[in-house]
């Protein structure tokens, strides 16, 4: 994986416990939080085709803010 660009972002409690306990099931892998972190977005996108993912992204959004997600 090329590392041209780095992003660094906070998340709350539930999604970081959950990327850790995802990278401790795949240790078999020798999976980072990076790459763990990386495949979520990729799934997202893949399966979220544009202007599907942008629409998706802002339902998303509003629904955190709202405190529905």
């Amino acid at each position: 994986m090329k590392r041209e660009n780095v992003i660094l972002i906070r998340v709350d409690d539930y999604i970081y416990k959950r990327v850790e306990e995802i990278v401790d099931e795949s240790k078999d892998l020798g999976m980072t939080k990076s790459e763990c972190g990386y495949a979520i977005l990729k799934a997202f996108f893949k399966v979220n085709k544009p202007p599907k993912d942008f629409e998706k992204i802002r339902e998303l959004t509003i629904k955190m803010r709202k405190g529905l997600l």
